[in-house]
């Protein structure tokens, strides 16, 4: 996958989350757009550090070996369950199906390439 691939993912998964957290807002409350907008950061901020770390090692000619890139899913997976478990914990007002929402948005937006391939 190339760098413009990636990216490509990445600006997806934010667009997407920031409709639902934007419907979410509008229909509901603030509360279900906020909690939208955190479930949906939680997947959408770890894949863009694994992104721009597979963009660095193209740039760099030194691409990730195959092990490494599953250590990275591996340790991505982590972070996005430990990060849910912090807004479940800190956030009171969390209304779950709308990070559920957000989740899942930010999960299609993985798929955006799919659809737009250019």
């Amino acid at each position: 996958m190339n760098r413009e691939e990636l990216i490509r993912i990445v600006v997806w998964q934010y667009a997407f989350v920031c409709v639902v957290a934007a419907v979410a807002w509008l229909g509901w409350s603030l509360a279900a757009g906020l909690s939208a907008l955190a479930g949906g950061l939680c997947v959408a901020v770890p894949n863009s550090i694994f992104a721009l770390n597979l963009i660095i090692g193209q740039m760099t000619r030194k691409p990730m070996k195959p092990s490494g890139v599953i250590v990275g899913e591996f340790l991505k997976m982590i972070v996005i369950c430990c990060l849910f478990a912090a807004v479940a914990k800190f956030f009171s007002g969390l209304n779950w199906p709308a990070m559920l929402a957000g989740i899942i948005a930010a999960v299609f937006g993985q798929f955006g390439l799919i659809f737009n391939k250019h």
